[in-house]
């Protein structure tokens, strides 16, 4: 690797570690780009909130850390400011403006819940229902066409236990929305190291017969995440095992 995108901040409460700490950490292990990409806050209505993102107060000092480090290391390596959003059609207009106003470079895509969240059932929690995969996938294409989604992280989050070629048929039209409008698919190092249930060997057979473009993220909640290789190198057994069309950098898709 020489780009990494996903990392996060304790400002998403279930990170650890500076924000100096995940650069040394980067620069350590022969990174040219690296990217923040805390989870950004929700500006739900009514003052609610979740524990696993950022306080919309937060986001200023965020952006203002970031910034510092871009110029401290800006010899050393390529800094951007980035945030890992959720699709929220309710949200969604009111969101973007206030990031722009931020001056946040990319985002990246983890659809962490369906609909609005509120009320909503989670992605990663085991399901055999259809009609749960068929709403991840619209939502995540529909997050693609807007055309802001540098890269959609960890895209076989969605945790679907039933028929295999049922599942693979509801997500190709989600690998051939990922193609059309290049956006990449990311292979999540987090998951292979905490042996979660993704990466899915069943999506990534798809993502190889659509010809998706397909990238390394890190997804990094504390600095030893970063400099941790053997994550990568069961990832590039996939890539290999499937002929992905893997990327080493992306361009950011400007909000």
């Amino acid at each position: 690797m020489i780009a990494n995108y996903h990392a996060h901040t304790t400002r998403c409460n279930h990170a650890v570690g500076t924000e100096a700490e995940y650069v040394e950490s980067a620069i350590s292990r022969g990174l040219k780009i690296f990217g923040f990409s805390d989870h950004t806050p929700q500006y739900f209505p009514g003052g609610y909130c979740t524990f696993m993102r950022m306080r919309t107060y937060e986001l200023p000092d965020y952006c203002a850390t970031v910034r510092r480090l871009q110029k401290e290391y800006r010899d050393r390596l390529q800094i951007h400011l980035g945030l890992e959003v959720e699709y929220y059609p309710a949200l969604w207009g009111d969101l973007i403006p206030r990031l722009q106003d931020m001056g946040v470079e990319y985002m990246i895509l983890g659809q962490h819940w369906l609909g609005n969240e509120q009320g909503e059932p989670g992605s990663s929690a085991p399901t055999e229902d259809v009609h749960l995969l068929q709403r991840y996938c619209r939502q995540v294409i529909d997050a693609m066409q807007t055309g802001k989604i540098t890269y959609v992280a960890h895209p076989d989050l969605i945790h679907f236990v039933g028929d295999r070629k049922t599942y693979q048929h509801q997500i190709r039209d989600l690998c051939r929305v990922s193609k059309e409008t290049c956006t990449p698919l990311e292979i999540n190092l987090l998951g292979i190291a905490n042996n979660k249930h993704y990466p899915n060997e069943a999506f990534w057979e798809v993502v190889a017969e659509e010809g998706c473009q397909a990238i390394l993220g890190i997804d990094a909640h504390a600095p030893d995440q970063i400099r941790s290789l053997e994550p990568e190198k069961k990832a590039l057994e996939l890539v290999g095992r499937f002929d992905l069309n893997l990327l080493q950098t992306v361009p950011l898709k400007s909000i």
